[in-house]
């Protein structure tokens, strides 16, 4: 499929305005010549019929008495005019009396052909007619002694001047046409520039914005619709930023999947609760008071941090989220804020793989004396999630039995020892990286019937490399 072609704004408003201007300059001067033509043949007819008539008004005696040379001095003098081809004077016997062409008097007159007609008045006849290609216009006009006609007056005039007046106004015109579509040319350019380069910084900043900075800023100094526009998207980016940072700084209090949901629909029916199943990780440092009293502050901020990062990395990375720190536990829901149906084996497979980077986490915490040891305890049931807490602090959790017995399990684990509800074991049974020793059976404060636990195993092949 052929790429369309990529046509700046400024070129399309400057062809359009171009266009534009000739048309209206075209049209304009149209009307113009057409007027001008007008005008130019109602002055030669205004001309034609003065000189015809002084002529016709100034040969009724001259004519009777046939005096040749006045006569011919009167249509001499007319045809001096450059509009004048010639000037005749016929008697009423059609004999030419008088002739601007003297060769041609005493000889019958013979009157163009193909004459058309142009106009009459007053006994004043107009005609137009062709010759040699040149258009020619006949004044007839009678001479009157005492209201009978004794002969007439004929002026031929040619057009050719009106085509010399029609081509210089055509030529101003043409000149005035080339300057004015000039100036409008760079008339509309400047418009085109003051108007597209706005648009391209705005488009620059939507851009920019688009690819997260937020810290654009569109500079223009505008007072018009665009300036509001640049001002509404510096806003936009602002607000954005804004929302990051309270995403990124939301997010190290709590989890992002919460940030993400809280921000995208803070009043959705998620956050109220609900009953469903999930799986419950509690991570616990074994003897910590102990250790915490052995090392300094510093110390144990530090021994704290590395470890909640570690163990939050991996619960995140298996599809979990970090429901809360309680002291030096950790608390992990899985299958609850983000749907997994293999929820419980997830959980797991993070509780395996918490253990095997302890002795990487000991190798780094060199201030540290003795290394850490964990225990983890696991549980999957019913629970209720929802947005729980009072109008000044709220938090996304779970709770419900299924979540105290994953506690307890935690408080019975040895050091580095990861132990499992019957419920949980039934759930990932089918792993094969993963071995299992029942621990039998121990009673739990508030239930009936006391709680299968097994302890989890990985396989020798598998310590090396979880998968």
């Amino acid at each position: 499929m052929l790429k369309r072609l990529r046509i700046p704004i400024f070129v399309k408003f400057s062809i359009l305005a171009t266009l534009a201007i000739l048309s209206i300059v075209s049209t304009i001067s149209t009307s113009i010549l057409k007027r001008q033509r007008v005008q130019f043949t109602d002055q030669l007819i205004d001309f034609g019929a003065t000189m015809s008539r002084y002529a016709a008004s100034n040969s009724p005696e001259r004519l009777l008495e046939e005096a040749e040379l006045p006569l011919y001095q009167l249509v001499s003098d007319i045809a001096k005019n450059n509009a004048v081809v010639y000037a005749l004077i016929v008697n009423s016997k059609g004999i030419t009396q008088a002739h601007s062409n003297i060769s041609l008097v005493g000889n019958e007159y013979e009157p163009p052909a193909d004459t058309v007609p142009v106009q009459e008045e007053d006994g004043l006849q107009v005609q137009g007619y062709q010759h040699a290609g040149e258009d020619f216009l006949l004044f007839s006009t009678p001479i009157l002694y005492q209201d009978m006609k004794i002969g007439e007056v004929r002026l031929g005039l040619t057009t050719k001047y009106i085509e010399a007046n029609l081509f210089k106004a055509k030529v101003f015109v043409w000149m005035l046409t080339l300057a004015i579509t000039v100036a409008g040319i760079a008339m509309s350019m400047m418009l085109s520039f003051y108007f597209s380069r706005p648009i391209q910084r705005l488009g620059t900043a939507v851009e920019e914005i688009g690819k997260g900075n937020f810290n654009y800023k569109v500079h223009l100094a505008r007072n018009d619709e665009l300036g509001d526009l640049g001002e509404a998207i510096n806003r936009m980016a602002e607000d954005l930023r804004l929302k990051q940072r309270i995403q990124t700084s939301f997010g190290r209090y709590v989890t992002p999947e919460i940030v993400e949901r809280i921000l995208a629909s803070p009043d959705n029916d998620w956050m109220k609760g609900t009953s469903l199943e999930a799986t419950i990780l509690f991570v616990d440092i074994r003897g910590f008071t102990a250790l915490a009293e052995r090392s300094l502050p510093e110390t144990v901020v530090e021994l704290l941090n590395e470890y909640f990062s570690l163990v939050t990395d991996i619960i995140i990375q298996h599809g979990g989220y970090l429901d809360k720190f309680v002291g030096d536990a950790v608390m992990g829901v899985f299958g609850a804020l983000i749907p997994d149906p293999a929820h419980a084996q997830s959980a797991v497979r993070a509780a395996v793989e918490v253990r095997r980077h302890l002795p990487e986490l000991n190798r780094r915490l060199t201030r540290v004396r003795d290394p850490i040891q964990v225990g983890i305890g696991i549980n999957t049931g019913e629970v209720v999630a929802g947005n729980l807490g009072s109008s000044k602090r709220m938090e996304y959790t779970v709770v419900g039995d299924n979540v105290n017995v994953a506690s307890r399990l935690t408080d019975l684990a040895g050091a580095n020892e990861i132990l499992i509800s019957e419920q949980t074991f039934l759930r990932v049974l089918a792993d094969s990286r993963l071995s299992f020793q029942s621990q039998g059976e121990i009673e739990i404060k508030g239930r009936q019937e006391p709680v299968k636990i097994y302890e989890v195993m990985e396989q020798g092949s598998h310590r090396e490399a979880w998968a």
